[in-house]
């Protein structure tokens, strides 16, 4: 496996990379060096911090409503 750090704009990075002549498949890790682009929930979901909330149960479903509103 080669590695190479390519830094360009998001949407460029296949005409850099065929610049280079990487014309094969990639893995891309992308870090974003200006956060402030990003939208929040964006930013939440980079950040990690709810990532453990999956592997939790829920505690509450549809059965628990005592009021449906129907």
């Amino acid at each position: 496996m080669q590695r190479m750090t390519v830094e360009t704009e998001a949407g460029r990075l296949s005409d850099e990379l065929l610049r280079r002549g990487v014309a094969a498949r990639v893995l891309a890790i992308v870090e974003v060096v200006d956060e402030s682009d990003l939208p929040m929930a964006a930013l939440a979901q980079a950040g990690g911090a709810f990532a453990t909330l999956a592997d939790e149960p829920d505690l509450y479903s549809d059965a628990d409503l005592t009021d449906r509103n129907d």
